[in-house]
């Protein structure tokens, strides 16, 4: 099963005249991650980014001059997508940017049956709680350092964990096969640890020999 992990910024809240100015998307399969990431800033037309909204997201008019437009780029993102299962915060708010976008261009929108809200899932196992992502990042204990300001790619990366988390924590890794996943550094701080190779003396050898021979019944000589 294929799925997208999804989150934009935007140049401000209100859909119909608003820009997406960043976006990120992380590549699922069978619940693991595979590497495989998408990962765009876009100018917002000719709309002017907000103080307010600058202090959010760290991104203005200047820095994102460079760069086409949502509309210009859209087929970027489609092709990443691909009609893959979206996994967002709030996806009513994202899938209202991206669907407008699709709307200017004629092009199919994206169902909403097709995207899982994480929003909603938090919302109904912690209700009357803050459900916001820094809030569920503490609540399960991952780490914020990353996150100066909001970014699509960042806020990616902390959801997929706080998705693992929403849908069974570490209970459900167990069930991943870890092994294949090509995780990057900004979700996984390295479990693995290198022991060192010890080798044993014919003295040492010897003598645990002899101590398994002292214990009556053990299971190690069967």
């Amino acid at each position: 099963m294929r799925q997208v992990i999804l989150d934009t910024e935007t140049s401000g809240l209100d859909y119909e005249k608003d820009r997406i100015i960043e976006i990120g998307c992380l590549e699922l399969i069978d619940g693991t991650y595979t590497g495989n990431k998408f990962h765009k800033y876009y100018k917002p037309d000719n709309l002017i980014i907000s103080y307010e909204a600058e202090q959010i997201h760290g991104l203005n008019n200047n820095f994102l001059s460079k760069y086409p437009t949502f509309d210009q780029n859209i087929e970027e993102f489609i092709s990443f997508w691909d009609n893959a299962e979206l996994i967002i915060h709030n996806a009513q708010f994202d899938l209202s940017m991206i669907n407008h976008s699709m709307s200017r261009l004629s092009k199919p929108l994206i169902k909403k049956e097709l995207t899982i809200c994480t929003l909603e899932i938090a919302r109904k196992r912690f209700p009357g709680s803050k459900n916001n992502l820094n809030a569920l990042c503490r609540r399960f204990g991952i780490s914020l350092e990353t996150r100066e300001k909001h970014g699509a790619l960042v806020d990616s990366f902390l959801l997929l964990e706080v998705y693992n988390e929403l849908i069974g924590g570490k209970q459900q890794l167990l069930e991943l096969n870890l092994n294949n996943t090509r995780c990057e550094k900004e979700i996984s701080k390295s479990y693995q640890r290198e022991f060192p190779i010890v080798h044993l003396t014919d003295n040492e050898v010897l003598a645990h020999d002899m101590m398994l021979k002292s214990i009556k019944k053990n299971i190690w000589n069967n």
